[in-house]
């Protein structure tokens, strides 16, 4: 089986996704990602601008993954009780940007989303 070749944009959103689980917004540096993407941190400011705009992108998918799985099955506990943890210490440790984030999310009905968030993230 061939190994699929990430492109930059894609190796620094998983990369990001990685770092912001285990350390959260504010444990995690542009330095850190960089490194685990293989790349130069410039990159990450080419494609996603900012820190904020990147963690936007990684919330974004870790709710769209929560969101399917409570729809469904669990395809992977581990990975699933990891983004479960994230959203609970997120809502707690970073409430600001992560409110923001959800706000940027959900236009019309950011305040029933957060609730169901914190539904979904209790640990």
């Amino acid at each position: 089986m061939a190994k699929i070749e990430l492109n930059t944009e894609a190796k620094i959103l998983d990369a990001a996704n990685s770092i912001f689980l285990l350390f959260g917004y504010h444990g995690t540096t542009l330095q850190q990602i960089a490194d685990l993407a293989g790349i130069h941190k410039s990159a990450i400011h080419y494609y996603y601008r900012s820190k904020e705009r990147l963690y936007f992108q990684v919330v974004n998918g870790v709710l769209d993954d929560i969101l399917k799985t409570e729809n469904g099955l669990i395809s992977n506990q581990k990975v699933y009780e990891r983004q479960r943890w994230f959203l609970f210490t997120e809502m707690y440790n970073n409430q600001i940007c992560f409110e923001k984030t959800i706000k940027e999310l959900y236009l019309n009905d950011w305040d029933k989303k957060l609730n169901e968030i914190k539904e979904l993230a209790k640990i």
